[in-house]
């Protein structure tokens, strides 16, 4: 994968080596990740198959893919569905944290064995990719840089379910002879993305935002085409078999960074609330939420936005991976796109 810059934050296009006829799966590929994977990938000149529910957004898929409607927790759906793939990039997953027990997020493990078995059946793929979160290490509040050895804990029933799909892929693919690769994004914007992030520019944009106190609490944030890069990246490269890798951008940005990023698209100075006042409004607006009312910010949605979460891509670097986008040119790209097709 050759990667090109030039220098002044336009990026030119990732010209991909050695996808070029390769036969690929994406499952999940008409959500938010997947359809900027499925649209390089045909970029690099693969024959893209995607895989998703009958009621997926079908229509944000560009044309030049071939489309099956399966549901991965039903296997007798997915007979045949592998035949002649050479690499799986497995994204199909419940990604909310709405869930209160690990049953409500069955397809993240269950459903991942069932894509694996059915790889099995077969010649099996070369590679098996495997889209996990960040939450498999927790969101922690800390500062220090966070890798992949980190052990497993979580707070949520999502990110459980991701840790047991990690060790399904770990298990399962290891009995098959399956070589496999799992991904952990981080926070991850861009084009197509929808919640949380598409909403917090609205805000910036129609001035509802304030930056709270200092606003100095690092993110590790990714750009989707970032991410994308680092996932085609890994599922050719020999030494990233039964390899894990964080994917985000080059470091973590400040939450006020984050913020001005947006606020100077628009011509928007960010206004600051201090620290002390924001948190008497967010009490003071708990007993109204916990009564069905739509408020602006309440005790846990402060915490998140005060939350520090540093994610260590130097694996990733090494791998030979270096993020084309920084936060000005990401943000940039993102909100062109959202103008364009007026969704904020």
């Amino acid at each position: 994968m050759d990667l090109r810059s030039d220098g002044q934050g336009q990026r030119e296009e990732t010209v991909i080596e050695g996808l070029d006829g390769t036969s690929v799966l994406v499952t999940g590929g008409c959500g938010f990740i997947g359809v900027n994977l499925v649209t390089q990938l045909l970029a690099g000149g693969a024959a893209v198959t995607v895989l998703d529910l009958a009621g997926a957004n079908w229509r944000n898929l560009p044309t030049g893919v071939t489309q099956i409607r399966a549901d991965i927790l039903d296997p007798r759906t997915l007979a045949g569905a592998l035949d002649s793939i050479e690499i799986v990039y497995h994204l199909a997953a419940r990604t909310d944290i709405d869930g209160e027990s690990l049953e409500d997020y069955l397809v993240n493990f269950r459903g991942t064995q069932n894509v694996i078995e059915e790889c099995a059946a077969g010649a099996g793929p070369r590679r098996f990719v495997f889209f996990s979160t960040q939450l498999v290490v927790g969101l922690f509040n800390e500062t220090r840089f966070i890798d992949e050895t980190e052990p497993y804990r979580t707070k949520t029933a999502y990110g459980q379910s991701k840790i047991e799909g990690e060790k399904v892929v770990i298990s399962a693919c290891t009995a098959a002879k399956i070589p496999y690769t799992i991904i952990r994004p981080t926070s991850v914007y861009g084009p197509w993305g929808e919640a949380p992030y598409k909403q917090f520019f609205r805000v910036v944009k129609r001035r509802r935002y304030f930056h709270v106190g200092r606003a100095d609490n690092l993110v590790s944030w990714a750009y989707v085409k970032n991410l994308v890069d680092l996932t085609v990246l890994a599922s050719l490269r020999e030494e990233a078999q039964g390899q894990t890798y964080f994917g985000s951008d080059f470091h973590p940005y400040t939450m006020r960074e984050i913020t001005d990023a947006v606020g100077a698209y628009y011509g928007i100075s960010v206004p600051t609330i201090p620290s002390v006042v924001m948190t008497v409004i967010a009490y003071a607006c708990l007993l109204p939420k916990r009564l069905g009312v739509n408020v602006p910010i309440y005790p846990f949605r402060l915490q998140n936005i005060r939350a520090n979460y540093c994610y260590d891509i130097q694996k990733s670097i090494r791998l030979g991976f270096m993020p084309r986008y920084d936060l000005d040119s990401g943000v940039r790209e993102t909100l062109d796109w959202y103008e364009q097709h007026q969704l904020i």
